[in-house]
This record gives structure tokens, sequence and C-alpha cells, in this order.
């Protein structure tokens, strides 16, 4: 069979059109199908890498932020009990009695909580404080977080138990998880007590005030009193104490039994140092700035008001960098205003207005800033303050503790208002 040359072109054009459907159908489809998956695929690895990235670059942002709301559960809860124990608080008590020649006895009505309306005085449970849950959630996490830090096994949560009260506390506590989800929010376990006193007058004012000025918030809900002798009297002071969980350890250190110890943090913003007995708190400053490394498990720049004892004026900071605080005083007649403001925040919340009245304590407005020394060469912590000083009194800051060699402390604004001295 002879085959003419234009029936072999086009035998031949056939042949490649053949060849071209079956490679676009069984080899190009397929290939482009890859492709397209494979770009898929690329696409969403490289969002989970970015979401990855940004987590990763936010840590240090957020343990920041963890580290300051920490530092504020830590003030606002420190004028509290950590748990109500009836033998720390009769020896609490008899020593205030005692030290202002006062004779009394205590009574004490049962631990409740404030969601409970009527107190059965059979049943021994109690009901958990609300806040306990949140409490115990970030203390197992912060000791997850430890055990996987040294790569150790994890460990089952140890209650302390160092006398019958607490230990009854805890028992109550785990018993009645499921109470107290029942209950109405924000509760707080509590007691009141009775006190029965005989004395002088001047004695019961002494107490009255020593109880006022009490480390922990004691509430003197009423006082009943009558003449006993003529030069002394007696009566009934009713007393609430309440009690909310910590976040850190103050619990261990409030229930162990060494009465020459002074338990809990240091705070930078309290005047007097904690040397085995509580100081008589002096009006000495102002305002207190507290600057620390970022190893610290405190914020590396505090700044409020003194002598806050719940730290409700205070602002922080928290970084290896250089932190930028801006302080203003003002003036409006006779009066004296204050604010400032860190990357994390403003006191008073409205920035705008002239600030917070205060009184300067004495002829110049004073500011203490409590520095400390490097603890390595990768510690670059440290705070620029502007000071901007709008009033007709000196602003005197007062630095110790900064680092020689490199000091953690800049301050600037105008050098005839404001002065500089380096303890």
């Amino acid at each position: 069979m002879n085959i003419s040359n234009r029936e072999k072109i086009m035998l031949s054009i056939l042949g490649i059109i053949i060849i071209g459907i079956g490679y676009y159908k069984f080899v190009y489809s397929f290939q482009i199908n890859e492709i397209q998956m494979k770009t898929k695929q690329e696409s969403e690895i490289e969002q989970k890498y970015d979401t990855v990235m940004n987590t990763i670059k936010s840590i240090d942002s957020k343990k920041s932020d963890v580290k300051i709301l920490k530092a504020k559960i830590s003030n606002e809860a420190k004028s509290f009990y950590p748990t109500i124990s009836e033998e720390h608080i009769i020896v609490e008590l008899d020593k205030l009695l005692t030290s202002n020649e006062l004779e009394g006895r205590i009574i004490f009505n049962p631990i409740v909580s404030d969601s409970v309306e009527v107190v059965d005085e059979n049943n021994e449970t109690l009901a958990e404080s609300s806040l306990q849950g949140m409490v115990d959630k970030y203390n197992n996490e912060e000791e997850s977080n430890a055990e996987n830090d040294t790569d150790e096994k994890s460990k089952q949560n140890t209650n302390v138990t160092p006398n019958s009260s607490s230990n009854n506390d805890e028992k109550s506590r785990a018993n009645n998880k499921n109470n107290s989800d029942s209950k109405k929010k924000n509760t707080v376990h509590y007691m009141k007590c009775e006190v029965d006193f005989e004395g002088s007058y001047e004695g019961l004012n002494k107490l009255l005030n020593e109880i006022g000025k009490n480390e922990k918030k004691i509430v003197v809900n009423s006082v009943t009193l009558s003449e006993n002798t003529i030069n002394s009297v007696k009566g009934t002071i009713n007393l609430e104490i309440y009690s909310i969980p910590k976040i850190d350890n103050d619990l261990e250190e409030y229930l162990k039994w060494d009465f020459n110890n002074t338990y809990g943090k240091n705070v930078p913003f309290e005047t007097g140092a904690a040397s085995g007995f509580v100081e008589e708190s002096k009006d000495v400053n102002d305002f207190m700035i507290s600057v620390k490394s970022s190893t610290s498990e405190l914020p590396t720049i505090m700044v409020g008001k003194a002598n806050d004892s719940l730290g409700t004026t205070y602002v922080y900071a928290d970084s290896n960098t250089e932190e930028n605080v801006e302080m203003i005083l003002n003036q409006e007649g006779d009066k004296y205003y204050y604010k400032y403001k860190s990357s994390k925040g403003t006191y008073p919340a409205n920035y705008d207005g002239l600030g917070t009245e205060f009184v300067p304590v004495s002829k110049n407005i004073v500011l203490d800033v409590l520095s400390e020394n490097r603890v390595s060469t990768s510690d670059n912590s440290e705070m620029k303050l502007k000071i901007i000083n709008n009033t007709d009194r000196l602003a005197e800051v007062n630095i110790s503790g900064d680092d020689i060699n490199n000091p953690r402390v800049v301050i600037d604004g105008d050098g005839n208002k404001i002065s500089v001295n380096k303890k």
C-alpha cells in the first residue's frame, strides 16, 4: 500500500495531536494540579510561619505584660491576709492589746464567704472564694512552665498544711469547689470577731490607730464604750478580717511561726527597710520610682505616689531596653497636681488635664529613684525620665543604688527647676 507524501504529513500531524492530547491529559494536567496543590501548601506554610514568627516576636511583650499584671495584682492584694488563720490572728491581736496596756479577750465567729447569706453552724464546709480558681490556674501554669524549663517531670501540686486551721481551710476549698461555682461571683472569705477590752482611753486610741496602720487590713466595724473606773474604760470592738488567695508565696510565709522575721516582698515604694520589724512610716518623699534589671520578677520600671499602699497610682514598664518616662508637675493657685506616663500606661487615666492633686511633704517636690547595679553585660534596662516642672517649687530627684560605670537612670528637664542628687 503506497502512502502519498500528503497522507504522510497528515498522519504525522494526527500523531502529534494524539501525543499532545495524551500528554496534556495524563502528564501536564496532573503536574498542573500538583503545582497548584504545592502552591497552596506553600501559602499555608508561609501563613503559619508568619503567625509563629509574630508570636515569637510578641513573647517578650507578653512576658512583660504578665510581669506587670502580676505586680498590679500583688500590690492590690498585699493589704489582705492570704488566708484566715485564727492562731496567727490571736497572736497579732494579743500583741496589739498588750503593747497598748489593754486587757481583753477575743471571740471569733465562723469563717464565711460573702456569697453565703445564711451560715449553718452545723455545717463545717466553707464555700470557696471565687478568686481561688483563677489563682490556682495561674499557679499551676507557673509551676508547669518552671518544670518545662528545667526538663523535669511534672509533679502534683501540694497544699500548705502547717496547722489545723489552714489545713481545714484547704480541705474545705477542695470539697466545695462545685458549691462555690454555683454561688454568685466575686466572693471572698472573711471572719468577724469581738474584742472585749479594759484599759485606759489613751490605750484604746493607740490601739485603733495601730489597727488603722496595720500592714494587713483589719476593718473596725463598731466600738462600744463605757466607763469602768475613774481612770479606765471597757467595751467591745467588732472587727472584720478579710482574706483573698495570693499568686505568690505569701501563704507559706504568712503561716510560718517565726515572729522575728519580716515576711513578703520588700515593696520598693514603701518607706522604711525590712529589717525584722516594721518601722514607722515617715513622709520624706512625694513620689517613688523603681528601676530594675529585666531578670527581676518585678517590672523594670515602677512609678507611683509615695505611701500608696494599694498601688492605685502605679504605672509600669518592662523591657530590656531604654524606657521613656514622663512626669509633669502642675500648679494652679496654691494647689499642686501631678501626672506621669510610661510605655505601658498613664496616671491618671485621663492624661489631658492638670493631673491629680497632691500636697508636697516639704518645701521641695521630692522624687526618690531606687536603681541597682547591672547584673550582666546583656542587662540593658534603663530609664530616661523627663520632668516638666510647672510649679514654683524645686523638683528634687534623689537617685540611689544606680550603677556607677553604666547608670540606668538619666534625668531630662529644665535644670533651673530640677535638682538631681546621686547617693
